[in-house]
This record gives C-alpha cells, structure tokens and sequence, in this order.
C-alpha cells in the first residue's frame, strides 16, 4: 500500500526524498485538534492515515504539547497570518527551550561549583577543629554575616514566564468548559439510579 498524506491539495506520497509521514494520534484530544487542523470535510482518519513532515514548522511533529509542531499548521488552506502566528509562536518555543537549557547547565555547572566549595570548607573545617582545641581559653570574636540575595531573571524570561501561564490559563480553562458537560452529565446520571 501507498502512504500519502492526507492533507487537502497535498500529493505527496512515500519515496520522496526528505518527506517524512507521521500516522494521526491516538490520544483522543490531541486526534481531534490535528483531525480539525487537516480541515476535512465529513472525514475521520483510519489507521492508515498519515500527514507528511511539510505540515510541520519544523519539518516533523513534536510530542511537546507547548511546541508549535505538536499539531501541524502549514496548510494550503491556512491564511497568511495564521501561518505568521504559527512561525512567531515557534520562535518564541525555540527562545524559551535555548533558556530551559541554559538554566539547565548553569544550574549544572553551579552545582559542581557548591560541591567543589564544599569540600574545600569540610577539609579547613576539620584543619580548624584542630585548632579550635589547642585555642580554647581564647574569647570568641564576634562574626557578622550580612545575607544577599541575587537572581538572574531577565525581562524577557519574565514575558516567556508569562506568556505560558497565560497559555496554561487557557488550556485550564478550555478542560473546566469540557468537563462541565460531563460533570453534570455524570451527576444526573448517579441522581437517577
């Protein structure tokens, strides 16, 4: 059998070079979001059905549910501020993902530094316990110890921040309306039994 993509005004079919063909998920929500990107009329997919790899702003799928590729979006059908929507919410993905990972490797590379610091503090702390014990008729000077605190939080990480509780505001939003229907559908359905 033939695997071509199921998408309106497309033709492309397997053997063409650097095409890629993804099947339509099985996860109930996220089926339904690609089935009313493809924008078919009167169509379910089977298991056969695939969309090709130039649906995709990145050329493949992506199972982050916060990527841009997560459902396709280039489309014939799709119009032109859709599709600059869609390429402005992927840079916006790629900048918060570089972030992710460099927070990552700083906190790595901080770590390593903590660790290091603390094992040069345990070697001179027990250099002066020794000392601490030869000196003990001697007074205790006073110690003060002032506390900072710094951050390195940037405007634009604050926005990113923003940006995706607004987002997951949203997605909260939209799974309270759908369940609303079946709350109440459940409930009258236990009430009359």
């Amino acid at each position: 059998m033939v695997i071509s993509c199921c998408a309106v005004g497309c033709d492309n079919r397997q053997g063409k070079a650097n095409i890629s063909f993804y099947r339509i998920p099985f996860a109930r929500e996220r089926r339904q979001r690609w089935v009313a990107a493809i924008s078919r009329k009167n169509w379910q997919p089977s298991k056969y059905s695939r969309i090709c790899s130039d649906h995709f702003l990145q050329g493949q799928k992506s199972d982050d549910p916060l990527s841009p590729d997560y459902v396709p979006s280039v489309f014939v059908h799709t119009k032109s501020p859709e599709k600059r929507r869609a390429l402005g919410s992927l840079g916006k993905y790629q900048v918060r993902e570089a972030m992710k990972k460099k927070k990552r490797q700083e906190l790595s590379k901080r770590e390593a530094a903590r660790a290091l610091n603390l094992s040069a503090e345990m070697n001179a702390l027990g250099e002066a316990e020794d000392n601490i014990v030869e000196e003990a008729s001697i007074s205790e000077p006073s110690v003060k110890c002032d506390a900072m605190c710094q951050t390195d939080l940037t405007s634009d990480y604050t926005e990113l921040l923003e940006f995706e509780c607004q987002q997951l505001r949203g997605d909260t939003f939209t799974l309270k309306e759908k369940l609303k229907p079946k709350d109440l559908k459940a409930r009258t359905q236990t009430y009359s039994q």
